[in-house]
């Protein structure tokens, strides 16, 4: 199960893109989330894992909030395992949160978008100015003493082409965990698809020469669809359960099937009630019956089961329904499996590539074993 709760609406940061919506003073109050907190233990099996992931707006405004909140979550002491994860834009990490994230075992996700060029044009501060070197000295403090986290980096059409830059920018600077996502709020101009391509390409003949020089990374864009060759597609499990064993909550307690829906909390046809007055059940089996994917021309796609065109959140944001992939994404997704294969063709006898997936497989297992034991 996976309870997002957003914790406000306010930001130190007035990003150029944000699927979060405008920037407001408005903040989740203990009750609410504290309510939240005990609908996640109702709903959920005991045999599952509840993930708890905070995020808003920027959620180390709210840090007293957060660890109010984790608190209530222990004092439940249900027979679940529980995770937490939280979305920051790493402005704002000190020393008081850093051992805080290591106390509580919370895994981070900083975002940044890339070197100077590339970050300052987009992620700024109130004033207009760039935040890439208080984000990037952030960035080193926390690797000092964490032993997990990972960066979540943003691409539009605009910087697509400087993409293979990002990700060697965030190699030489010691971070292992990347992630490059495309702004999901952009309308992409089919003009654009050529750019991706190449982006993708260049990406991993750089993922290829770090591997053969023994230098291990994880990149979503490629071991993702790695992981899927190996278990031969997507899951049922993998595929998105919006609304029905994941939902985001607003600051008002509002209730959406994603935290990526939830936006300035305005949007009537995604919200599904209030925490405090009840979930709609008729709204939420509407919601539910609209995901997955509907577009014709998927139906017979020879690599349809390693395309993440389930995503019910990311469709919406891009085409306005939850059942039907954009252009882009369909695009980006049969690239991103093209040039999967080449790494592996290039790799599969590489001893540093094999152990890494050796140990997520080896991670998983013991993860579904833990699950297990502890519900026995």
């Amino acid at each position: 199960m996976k309870i997002s709760l957003s914790l406000t609406h306010d930001c130190n940061l007035r990003c150029r893109y944000c699927y979060a919506g405008d920037k407001f003073h408005k903040t989740m109050d203990l009750d609410t989330a504290k309510k939240i907190v005990d609908f996640a233990y109702d709903i959920t099996p005991k045999q599952d894992s509840i993930d708890f992931s905070l995020f808003g707006g920027e959620p180390f405004l709210c840090f007293s909030l957060i660890k109010n909140i984790i608190s209530y979550i222990e004092s439940k002491n249900f027979p679940n395992v529980v995770t937490y994860n939280i979305t920051t834009n790493g402005t704002i990490i000190n020393d008081e949160i850093i051992n805080y994230i290591r106390k509580k075992d919370i895994k981070i996700a900083i975002s940044i978008d890339g070197e100077k060029e590339i970050h300052d044009k987009n992620r700024v501060d109130i004033h207009g100015n760039g935040t890439l070197d208080v984000v990037l000295e952030n960035i080193k403090r926390l690797s000092s003493k964490v032993g997990f986290f990972q960066v979540n980096a943003v691409y539009g059409s605009q910087t697509i082409t400087q993409l293979d830059k990002t990700f060697e920018f965030f190699v030489e600077n010691g971070i292992k965990n990347i992630h490059l996502n495309p702004d999901i709020t952009e309308k992409w101009d089919i003009s654009s698809f050529p750019d991706i391509s190449t982006a993708y390409e260049r990406i991993a003949d750089k993922y290829i020469e770090l591997y053969k020089a023994n230098n291990e990374v994880a990149l979503n864009l490629i071991d993702n669809k790695l992981i899927l060759f190996f278990k031969g597609g997507y899951e049922e499990a993998d595929k998105c359960s919006m609304g029905q064993k994941e939902f985001g909550f607003a600051p008002s307690g509002n209730v959406y099937p994603c935290e990526r829906l939830i936006g300035d909390d305005s949007d009537k046809e995604m919200c599904m009630g209030n925490i405090h007055t009840g979930i709609n059940p008729l709204k939420r089996c509407s919601i539910a019956q609209k995901t997955g994917n509907s577009n014709e021309e998927c139906i017979n796609c020879p690599v349809q089961n390693y395309c993440m065109n389930w995503c019910g959140c990311t469709n919406y944001n891009m085409t306005g329904y939850s059942d039907k992939v954009s252009a882009m994404l369909c695009y980006s997704e049969q690239v991103a499996i093209t040039v999967a294969k080449k790494v592996f063709s290039a790799l599969k006898e590489n001893e540093t590539f094999l152990d890494h997936f050796l140990n997520y497989l080896t991670h998983q297992k013991n993860l579904e074993k833990e699950v297990y034991y502890e519900n026995r």
